[in-house]
């Protein structure tokens, strides 16, 4: 899932777009990881020995918990776009890409 690239440390990449990309790469394995978390929540069929207001919290703990997971893998996809569109622009203007 991880490129070996990613794993260089922050700066030796070489260029701007080398290095965003390698960052995308790392945000993406991470989200990756999350989606992974989320699966392995106990799902409603796991918890059917539990009875009353024990399974009822428990059942909402774990809703809430997959849906707090599933909002910052969606983050975290959206900041892999974004890395992703600027490694593109880095190697396009690779001159102008550290300038304000």
């Amino acid at each position: 899932m991880l490129d070996a690239a990613a794993c260089l440390p922050p700066g030796s990449g070489g260029d701007r777009a080398s290095e965003l990309q390698r960052q995308a790469v790392l945000v993406a394995d991470l989200r990756h990881r999350l989606d992974d978390v989320v699966l392995a929540l106990p799902r409603p069929e796991h918890i059917e020995h539990w009875w009353g207001p024990a399974r009822e919290a428990l059942q909402t703990a774990i809703d809430l918990e997959r849906a707090r997971l599933r909002r910052e893998a969606d983050r975290l996809e959206g900041v892999r776009i974004q890395l992703e569109h600027a490694a593109l622009l880095a190697a396009h203007d690779p001159v102008g890409a550290g300038a304000p």
